[in-house]
């Protein structure tokens, strides 16, 4: 039902963590399923991170490449992605791993933008499935940019740094501008802070012109297991990023919705019509 792509700039924002984050706490009612596509064109880490590479075979977005130009590209798809679920669970939260080289990006640029669509066909007839897009501090700009304009949300994350405020900025305003050139408009942009610096998110938000999907806590701890590995400990589960992380799926997944519904639902049925009928109907009973 919904494709949301997280992105960030330079000085190791924290885009894929919190992509893998948004993974491991999406929720998940009624049998859905949740895929997190490591498309950064500089490289995935989650394998040789938070899975320790402790992955058997060879599965990951590389091979994409020659099922494309086969015209096999779904089918092979589903081959790639790994099951993170809990081990007492289906198979409902699935990873297709990121490149290995940045090297390997070059063959992908007829690719991405067929990849786009792979994900937006799936949203639209697997409608159990959510996909998550993770583009690293790169994949907003050139070729795989494809896949942050036919999103229905783009997260830019970024920390409360100036630093990280001046290395967003740029990115931001290209991003905006490549959803124009497309004729996207460009209200499914918004930012995931994360509170680390001396400035408040608002502060963020109005610096980038953006609005804040979610705010998440500068928590180093939980953070190195989910680039570096291990368990975490009994307490993982109850860290302040993976509790504040379940905030911030929820709000997404729900935003995304939302998005989806402005832009795809009969006319009738969006939710600007609905809310002109409503203040239109509240406006006829006062006058009565």
């Amino acid at each position: 039902m919904a494709v949301i792509a997280f992105c960030g700039a330079s000085g190791g924002p924290g885009a894929t963590t919190t992509a893998l984050t948004a993974l491991l706490t999406w929720p998940l009612p009624g049998g859905r399923r949740v895929v997190l596509a490591e498309c950064d064109p500089d490289g995935g880490s989650v394998a040789a991170g938070y899975l320790e590479s402790r992955v058997f075979g060879d599965h990951g977005l590389h091979h994409l490449q020659i099922a494309d130009r086969r015209g096999h590209l779904e089918e092979v798809f589903w081959q790639q992605l790994l099951n993170l679920s809990e081990p007492e669970t289906d198979a409902n939260r699935l990873l297709l791993p990121g490149l290995a080289s940045p090297a390997q990006a070059a063959g992908l640029h007829q690719t991405w933008p067929r990849l786009s669509q792979l994900f937006r066909d799936l949203e639209q007839r697997e409608s159990g499935y959510d996909i998550l897009v993770d583009l690293g501090r790169s994949g907003a700009a050139g070729a795989a940019s494809a896949l942050a304009r036919s999103a229905d949300l783009t997260a830019i994350v970024v920390r409360t740094t100036l630093r990280a405020v001046h290395a967003a900025k740029p990115r931001v305003e290209a991003l905006r501008a490549a959803l124009q050139l497309h004729g996207r408009d460009s209200s499914r942009i918004g930012l995931v802070v994360i509170g680390e610096g001396p400035y408040r998110a608002r502060d963020v938000a109005e610096q980038l012109q953006l609005p804040i999907f979610a705010e998440l806590p500068f928590d180093e701890k939980a953070a190195r297991v989910l680039t570096h590995g291990g368990d975490g400990g009994r307490g993982f589960a109850g860290a302040p990023l993976m509790r504040k992380g379940a905030e911030m799926a929820r709000m997404l997944q729900a935003l995304a919705v939302q998005e989806h519904l402005r832009l795809h639902a009969p006319a009738e049925l969006r939710p600007s019509t609905v809310l002109r009928r409503l203040t239109k109907g509240a406006a006829h009973d006062s006058a009565r």
